[in-house]
């Protein structure tokens, strides 16, 4: 059996390391500065080389100090996260759900909270469509692609459709009657690359031979999620691209209206993805049944 070097010794080498202080490092770990140099020459001996560099003002790495700390800190991560999905109750239910989708989400989740208040949902947002199940602590996630990834269970929620949408107070001195009035308006973009407003103009042009003469999609504010692009349309900043599915309510509600009828697919889709290894669980199971039934409503 290989003999490990003590793990005591190599959490203080790494706390050590930060500070660049015995002293400090002490104090940050509430030992004595005692405790903490018989720690680091401990390990000092087990390796059979210095750690640490002393001097005057301080400490700094040797090469091999160097060398060991990347592989200490990436450990004892590693070791804290999968500790915390070890120790985390059967009772919560961590989920991550991109910004974008979380106006369509929450309503959602608030009802599912409400018919299983022993369940706790612990909601995480984030501007990424993805979700790496391997280093990311979460039980499952809504992601956004052309296909959920592999090693995971998923089910489809609703496909990307995108049209215009704006303030209704917008079209009083500036209507969108026909395609070509777009040209008067300022364009709101959900990406940097502005894709979405090329690919529904590049729509409208050879579907419905609309006049896009003079409208730039190159110009207009970009905003980092669709979610920042729509709530700009609805303070009346301009026209947004959005999602049927993520301005349904606004549009129910007349906050937001849809100038024109043409819609782009796009091909990719929402899905609610959580790892092969914990298809077992019945937080999960219950959650995914919930959400397969009332995901229209």
């Amino acid at each position: 059996m290989r003999r490990l070097p003590p793990l005591n010794a190599l959490q203080i080498f790494e706390t050590v390391a930060r500070h660049r202080s015995f002293t400090r490092a002490a104090d940050h770990l509430c030992l004595t500065q005692g405790a903490v140099s018989r720690q680091i020459i401990a390990l000092e001996d087990y390796y059979k080389f210095p750690l640490f560099k002393r001097h005057a003002k301080g400490l700094t790495l040797t090469a091999e100090g160097e060398l060991l700390l990347p592989a200490v800190k990436e450990s004892f991560a590693r070791i804290e996260e999968i500790s915390l999905r070890l120790t985390r109750q059967r009772t919560d239910l961590a989920l991550k759900v991109p910004t974008c989708v979380m106006r369509w989400m929450l309503p959602k989740i608030m009802r599912f909270q409400a018919e299983y208040p022993d369940l706790h949902v612990q909601i995480t947002t984030t501007w990424q469509h993805d979700v790496d199940f391997q280093l990311e602590p979460f039980d499952a996630a809504i992601i956004y692609g052309s296909s959920p990834g592999v090693d995971v269970q998923a089910v489809p929620l609703f496909e990307e459709r995108l049209t215009p949408v704006c303030a209704p107070d917008l079209l009083k001195d500036k209507p969108l009657d026909e395609v070509a009035d777009l040209v008067r308006h300022t364009l709101l973009h959900p990406t940097r690359d502005h894709r979405d407003w090329k690919m529904w103009l590049a729509k409208v042009t050879e579907a419905d031979a609309a006049d896009t003469h003079g409208i730039d999609a190159e110009h207009g504010p970009s905003f980092d999620t669709l979610d920042m692009a729509t709530n700009a349309a609805l303070q009346g900043f301009g026209v947004a691209i959005s999602d049927l599915a993520l301005i349904d309510e606004d549009v129910a509600a007349k906050r937001l209206v849809r100038p024109f009828d043409t819609v782009l697919k796009t091909g990719w889709r929402y899905y609610f993805v959580y790892p092969d290894s914990v298809a077992h669980q019945q937080k999960l199971n219950l959650f995914r049944d919930w959400i397969t039934d009332h995901w229209e409503e």
